[in-house]
This record gives structure tokens, C-alpha cells and sequence, in this order.
């Protein structure tokens, strides 16, 4: 199986070792602190909506209307593939060379890579560049059609959906041994290539 370059040298001499191996599909306990910041985030988010929502005069008025609620579900709705297709462009850009696929189980649509591996900053990135991209655009858009409480639910809404993302790569962060990321099929393993003391 192919390693990025950036883990080559590292897979080569066999001296990588894996820290930690987060499992977002198995793990009770990590499922259940993805649970509680989702909820944390959506909570926020209608705090925030309703005051943008008062300051705006409920988006002057159109809160109101079909059309409003429609782009709310149809910006939420788009932004799960595009969320995707941004986690695969960033494997493309960063953790070169990668095979990148999509797909879906249940309800929920995920990126898969040939276990991608990369440097804790490069893969980070990768976690990370949904919540970012994704998140600018919709608010962007919600903001330039004068819709500020649509703006703040489509962002929260779809940071509630990066829950996942943003736990892994502050758990990434937080291993002061970790040097190296890989993607797994159930999520990422923390790997480390310094020599033990």
C-alpha cells in the first residue's frame, strides 16, 4: 500500500508508533463527546440566530416566508456532499499520494482514502477545511442575499456536523508526541516517529 511521501521515511524504518487510534464509528466515549459539542454548537447557534434574527427584523421579514426556510433546508442540505468534496480535494492537495473515494452509510456521507497518512499540521488541515471553506460559503451567501439569522442557523448547523472533525484534530493537537496522522476507515490513528527516551 502507498504511504504519502511526507511518512515514507518514517514507514521505511519502521520506527512509527501509534499513539492512539480514534475510532469515531466504534468509540462510546468519543461518540459521546462528538454528541455533546454538536449539541453544545446547535444550542449557540439558536441563541445567536435569535438575536441576529431581533437585530435584523427577522431578516427583514422574510424569516417568514417559504423561501426562507427552503434555502435553510437546501443550504444544509448541499453543504454535506460539498463538505466531502472539500475533505477530498484537501487529502488531494495535502497528503499526496492518496486515492480518494466517496460514500455513504446510513445517513451520513463520509471521504475515504487509502489510509492517507501526512504530518499532524497537513492532516489537521484536511480535518479542518470543511468547517472553514464550507462555512465561509454558506455564510457568504446567506449574508449577500441580507439574511443574517440564516447566515448564523446555516453555519451552525453545519459546524454542529463538524463535531467529528473538530475532535479529532484537537485531539491531534493535543498529543504532544504526535507527529504523523493517518485516515483510517473508522476514523484516524495519532502516530508518532520520535525515538523513545
Amino acid at each position: 500500500m502507498a504511504r504519502s511521501r511526507t511518512c515514507a521515511a518514517a514507514w521505511t524504518a519502521s520506527r512509527v508508533r501509534v499513539l492512539e487510534e480514534l475510532d469515531v464509528l466504534g468509540d462510546e466515549a468519543l461518540q459521546v463527546r462528538i454528541f455533546r459539542l454538536s449539541l453544545l454548537l446547535l444550542v449557540a447557534t439558536l441563541l445567536l440566530a435569535l438575536g441576529a434574527g431581533l437585530a435584523s427584523g427577522a431578516d427583514g421579514g422574510a424569516l417568514a416566508t417559504l423561501g426562507w426556510w427552503g434555502s435553510l433546508a437546501a443550504g444544509s442540505l448541499v453543504a454535506l456532499p460539498v463538505h466531502e468534496l472539500v475533505h477530498g480535494a484537501a487529502f488531494k492537495l495535502l497528503c499526496r499520494p492518496c486515492e480518494v473515494s466517496f460514500g455513504a452509510q446510513g445517513p451520513f456521507l463520509y471521504t475515504r482514502t487509502n489510509d492517507a497518512c501526512a504530518t499532524r499540521p497537513r492532516m489537521v488541515a484536511v480535518l479542518l477545511a470543511p468547517s472553514v471553506v464550507v462555512t465561509s460559503a454558506l455564510v457568504a451567501a446567506a449574508l449577500a442575499a441580507g439574511a443574517p439569522a440564516l447566515a448564523v442557523l446555516l453555519a451552525g448547523v453545519h459546524l454542529s456536523g463538524c463535531a467529528s472533525d473538530m475532535l479529532m484534530a484537537a485531539d491531534a493537537l493535543r498529543a504532544p508526541d504526535c507527529t504523523h496522522v493517518r485516515d483510517t476507515d473508522v476514523g484516524i490513528d495519532l502516530l508518532s516517529d520520535k525515538e523513545l527516551l
